[in-house]
């Protein structure tokens, strides 16, 4: 180990500037990438590679590179070849690769939009609802699509002329059409509302704020007060100077109106959810937990051999424990979720676990990322390689292959979210009120033409589930070089 951290020193004196901070101007995420010089590259290829490794979860599976560093990574044509050749080294009992997450942000997307809370897009996302209907599965508040009045439920006619968009044709070129049209700056729909009446409409790549809590309220189930509300993205709770953020400040009077409202079950709806910030899972950890937790341990990380010796980084990453101030004291809380749940979703439910009765409804198990990342700003390229994992108070965290469903219910594209008729919200108000699952027939009843197809749900939307990235991202740090790199 001695003589590996001397190679590294090495390196990184050779590397000098590299890594610049951790911390961004706010920025909202541009639509092409910088142009790079070669030598900028063939810098930037070895600082992944030293980077990585210094920083890796899985540090003891990668390769020795330092002999030699240039040789290796000029095999590669980017530096982004370089990261995904490291990712293969690390494999689980059955031979997968463990990472299928690490990965480079070349334009600061992923500050922006989760430290940020801003975002660059047309604020729309797709589904299949069948083997050949496409629909509009979520709309952003006050980006460019929901200006246009588009909303969740209109179906996908026709994209930039081509009304060709079955699951067949799409997985011809493996949605790389619709991944292209979706990312470009501008786009033309045809669509059809569920009214049957069609519009066409040119949309424009705009900026907005992201609004994570999509929509929320409140059922009267017999005697029971049930919450509900649908949360799209961890936006940071915390800005980088650690002042509190909208995010923060909206979830706070979301709780107070529950707690006012006497809500004593809640329904958390995190299908389309892909992570965030830690921060923002720790502290939705703390306000919906039960007030049993007390200060009790929340959930430990783990880091690699080289960040745990040294104490500065052993300090940054000590066990979390509960800090519970509001009165919400819950019996009981339903996940709502897809293969897209994934990360910092999936911290939360798992801190909560231990404590409390979870119940996850959905059509599939989570995405299954129990692992994190610090961002590491390399020459204004930020490098996001997995760094932590996660462990609840109980010890759990290898969620690997995800967090399977207590109740398999199918997402129907055609209700709002909240609406008490949509299939995965009314099974959780079936439990509510009766304190147990509904009949095979109930939870699979067609309200739509979703049921007609809903057995094949996950295989239909699995390639569009797992697009984008998934992220637990822990801005919150103040990371510096461990000492035995220091000078």
């Amino acid at each position: 180990m001695k003589a590996t951290i001397l190679k590294l020193l090495t390196i990184l004196l050779l590397l000098a500037g590299a890594m610049t901070g951790c911390n961004r101007e706010t920025v909202m995420p541009e639509l092409e990438r910088p142009t790079r010089t070669d030598t900028d590259e063939d810098l930037l290829k070895d600082s992944v590679y030293v980077y990585t490794y210094l920083f890796y979860l899985w540090q003891d599976d990668l390769p020795d590179w330092f002999s030699d560093i240039r040789r290796y990574t000029m095999g590669y044509n980017s530096a982004d070849a370089v990261l995904e050749a490291l990712k293969g080294y690390a494999k689980d009992p059955d031979g997968n690769p463990y990472d299928r997450f690490s990965f480079l942000d070349r334009t600061g997307t992923i500050n922006a939009e989760i430290q940020q809370g801003l975002a660059g897009s047309f604020g729309l996302d797709v589904r299949y609802d069948n083997d050949t209907d496409l629909y509009v599965k979520k709309v952003d508040l006050g980006s460019p699509a929901y200006t246009q009045g588009i909303r969740r439920g209109w179906q996908i006619l026709e994209i930039n002329g081509n009304n060709n968009l079955s699951l067949a044709s799409m997985e011809q070129d493996n949605f790389t059409f619709l991944f292209n049209a979706l990312d470009a700056g501008n786009i033309s729909l045809r669509l059809r509302k569920p009214d049957g009446e069609e519009a066409s409409l040119n949309l424009s790549r705009g900026n907005y704020q992201i609004q994570p809590i999509l929509a929320n309220q409140v059922y009267t189930i017999g005697s029971k007060k049930v919450g509900y509300f649908a949360f799209d993205s961890f936006v940071s709770t915390l800005s980088g100077n650690n002042n509190p953020t909208y995010v923060k400040s909206q979830l706070d009077q979301l709780i107070a109106y529950f707690e006012n409202e006497g809500v004593q079950e809640l329904i958390v709806d995190l299908r389309y959810n892909g992570g965030g910030a830690v921060i923002t899972a720790e502290y939705l950890s703390d306000m919906l937990a039960p007030a049993s937790v007390g200060n009790g341990l929340m959930y430990t990380s783990r880091i690699n051999d080289l960040l745990q010796d040294d104490e500065d980084w052993a300090q940054l990453f000590a066990p979390v424990n509960f800090n519970k101030t509001n009165i919400l004291d819950l019996s009981r809380i339903y996940f709502l979720v897809t293969e897209g749940t994934a990360s910092a979703s999936e911290l939360l439910i798992n801190n909560l676990q231990p404590h409390m009765d979870v119940k996850l409804i959905g059509e599939h198990a989570t995405y299954g990322k129990p692992v994190g990342f610090f961002a590491l700003d390399l020459s204004s390229v930020d490098l996001y390689a997995v760094s932590f994992q996660s462990f609840n108070s109980v010890g759990y965290g290898d969620y690997f292959s995800g967090m399977p469903v207590d109740k398999l219910v199918f997402d129907d594209l055609t209700k709002d979210f909240g609406d008490a008729e949509e299939s995965m919200v009314a099974e959780a108000l079936y439990y509510a009120k009766n304190n147990n699952f509904s009949p095979e027939a109930v939870s699979l009843q067609a309200n739509s033409s979703a049921g007609n197809t809903s057995r094949i749900a996950p295989r239909l939307n699995r390639t569009l589930d797992r697009h984008g990235n998934k992220g637990m991202y822990n801005f919150g740090k103040n990371l510096r070089m461990p000492k035995q790199m220091r000078r």
